[in-house]
């Protein structure tokens, strides 16, 4: 038994190798994303991480496992060198630059290195064990799922280049059996057997810390895409006590049109639900809107475990803690002004409720059972078909406890009616119509001709081609419905858990042994299945920022079924290597906040879709006051506006786009009396 003292210091000392990969040294990176000495400085960081690996040990006289865990180390750092890292991710594979050439070289050695290890007598028998154990069919269906999904089909079939995507899949492929190989390898050689219980309250406290330093440096607290500036700007107007605020002067609404903000009347209105709106206001009001999301993050890791390990065990809920808070996917979730962590934790809120409130119906139990209803209720105000989904899935689950716990079912469907109704009171204060959105009001004038709604036909979607290979055909339709289907799991695949060789290798796992699931799983694999169902007949993915979105209501059902899937792995090692599994699994999850995490964070996140903290940094040096600043970039307007106070208070700076002098002048007629600055953002 591993002594407290001893378990103390090795989860701290796993703390502090996850610290070390947040990419700290990118916060004040030029606006542009990761440039050539920035990679380099990145890899190099990397090679440390290795070297520092092999140390440590190598101290324990364990060096051959040392070894392999280092060039799991850079085997994935290398690979992700070689990888493009925006909207499609896909290897780039060329002389340019050299770095390049040793990148492919250390893939290679790791390909030697591996083989070195599995042709010792220990290789060899653990390569037999492995192939009685699982099945040559399995393996070879395993490797087949892995390749099929290394990369998304989605602008190869855009544009065509249906013969590059045969060689992009292949390479992928070999490259993942090279590294799976390497795993199978750390079988083989003297390591560690125990993996320490890392307690659930530090793996919270890690990703609500992992999640607050990406938003502070990579995401530099500014938002990315046009869905946040709207809900920041709801946020804002919200944290006044209000719905909108007035409207701006007719000249300067040109300067201050933006995707997602409407003007109707005298309102100004950023047009998303509200939901997570009215939570970043709590931001607002302490002056840091960025923080809210980590904090969920960490509430999100503990809400889970504590499920998990009600329903099913510890051990599995331990793996889905440590699963989920390495998660490049939920720490970037965390990091960004996006609604999804809101909607988690007011689903994961709701089930842990019901779990803990049992069957019957006492007054605790209903009690629960109305927080349950409350949470539901608001997930619906944040993202209204997740919630339909999974609160109507929810609902059927909980009529099994019928009829000794009727007072539940009450509460529940009471607490949800009393906050979900917020959802049509917004509709009503602002549209004038309960079953009118702001966003389907703005969008029929925005669309006039297409509409965004759910169904195949020609006028479903955007308009034609404005979308580019977002929005591949015109309209929408069952072949295009599987092309996104694919795209999400491809996404999902390289996301989730940052192992570059295939994060949903334990989910093919569970599903080609046939593992036998627990009741538990099954209403797991019941709700991923629905909600991305339901969401073939949606015309978007939305794969393109912060992995596939619009799944990641279904993050705990995915988190358990891969846990199940290692599970499996342990069921079938001999008794002598399943302490072993837990330690490799522990690797893993470093290494992919070590590497993926600090990877995605400098390549993409920095600077991504031309938003940056330019104009912010510029403004505050040079003390703006209550200045009209007029803003040209060939980066993201964006950059700027999200700066204003939506009530354009005459003691702040107004932020503009530039219109050149004609209208900049109605514009500075429109706010007599204020300075007139001009700024050029960066690229």
């Amino acid at each position: 038994m591993t002594p407290p003292s001893s378990r103390v210091r090795q989860c701290c000392l796993a703390l502090v190798l996850f610290l070390c990969a947040s990419p700290v040294w990118a916060a004040d990176a030029p606006a542009t994303n990761a440039t050539l000495p920035e990679l380099r400085m990145w890899f190099a960081v990397m090679s440390a991480a290795a070297a520092l690996l092999l140390g440590v040990f190598w101290a324990r006289g364990k060096g051959l496992f040392g070894l392999l865990g280092a060039v799991i180390l850079l085997g994935s750092s290398a690979r992700l060198w070689l990888t493009q890292p925006l909207w499609f991710p896909r290897l780039e594979i060329s002389a340019d630059p050299p770095e390049n050439l040793i990148m492919l070289a250390l893939l290679a050695a790791q390909a030697v290195v591996t083989g070195f290890v599995l042709m010792r007598p220990a290789g060899r028998a653990m390569i037999g064990d492995l192939v009685a154990g699982a099945g040559i069919f399995r393996l070879f269906l395993l490797l087949v799922l892995v390749a099929a999904f290394s990369l998304s089909a989605t602008p190869y079939v855009a544009y065509g280049h249906h013969v590059a995507f045969g060689l992009q899949i292949g390479v992928g492929g070999a490259l993942s059996l090279i590294q799976m190989a390497t795993l199978v390898a750390m079988f083989a050689v003297v390591g560690p057997d125990r993996m320490p219980r890392i307690p659930v309250g530090v793996l919270a406290g890690f990703a609500t810390l992992a999640s607050a330093i990406l938003a502070w440096t990579a995401f530099d607290r500014v938002p990315h895409v046009q869905d946040e500036l709207a809900y920041l700007f709801q946020a804002r107007t919200f944290a006044a006590g209000t719905l909108w605020a007035p409207a701006p002067p007719e000249a300067a609404q040109p300067a201050l049109e933006y995707y997602l903000f409407d003007v109707v009347d005298d309102k100004w209105l950023g047009v998303p639900a509200q939901g997570w709106g009215v939570v970043l206001s709590l931001g607002v009001l302490i002056g840091a809107p960025w923080v809210i999301n980590p904090i969920l993050t960490g509430i999100s890791v503990w809400l889970a475990h504590d499920i998990v390990r009600r329903a099913v065990s510890r051990d599995r809920a331990d793996l889905v803690a440590l699963l989920m808070a390495t998660s490049p996917w939920v720490l970037a979730t965390g990091a960004s002004l996006m609604t999804h962590s809101t909607m988690l934790v007011m689903v994961l809120l709701a089930w842990w409720c019901l779990i803990r409130a049992g069957e019957g119906s006492s007054h605790r139990a209903v009690l629960l059972a109305f927080i349950a209803g409350l949470a539901l209720g608001w997930s619906f105000v944040t993202r209204p078909l997740d919630a339909l989904i999974v609160g109507g899935l929810t609902g059927l689950w909980l009529l099994r406890r019928l009829p000794g716990g009727f007072g539940q079912v009450l509460a529940c469907a009471v607490g949800g009616i009393l906050s979900g109704s917020a959802l049509f009171l917004f509709n009503y204060g602002i549209t004038g119509d309960a079953l009118l959105t702001p966003q389907s009001d703005y969008l029929s004038r925005f669309w006039p001709d297409t509409k965004n709604a759910f169904g195949f036909g020609p006028h479903v979607g955007p308009p034609a081609k404005s979308w580019g290979a977002l929005d591949v055909w015109v309209g929408h339709s069952p072949a295009e419905g599987l092309l996104n289907l694919f795209n999400g799991i491809a996404a999902l695949n390289l996301e989730l858990l940052g192992w570059t060789f295939g994060s949903l290798v334990p989910v093919w796992i569970v599903l080609i042994w046939r593992k036998t699931l627990t009741g538990f799983d099954r209403a797991m694999l019941m709700i991923f299945v629905v909600l991305v169902g339901v969401l073939f007949f949606y015309w978007f993915t939305g794969t393109f920022y912060i992995g596939p979105r619009y799944w990641h209501t279904a993050l705990l059902p995915i988190l358990v079924l891969s846990a199940a899937g290692i599970e499996a792995i342990n069921d079938r090692l001999l008794d002598r290597h399943r302490g072993r599994l837990h330690c490799i699994v522990l690797l893993l999850c470093a290494v992919s906040v070590t590497s993926f995490t600090s990877w995605r964070g400098v390549s993409k996140y920095n600077s991504y879709g031309g938003y940056t903290g330019d104009i912010r940094r510029q403004a505050h040096a040079a003390g703006l006051g209550h200045a009209l600043v007029f803003v040209s970039t060939t980066g993201e307007i964006g950059s700027a506006l999200y700066l204003n106070d939506p009530f354009l208070p005459p003691d702040q700076p107004i932020f503009l786009r530039d219109l050149g002098a004609e209208q900049n002048a109605a514009i500075i007629a429109a706010f007599p009396g204020r300075e007139v600055v001009f700024l050029e953002g960066a690229e």
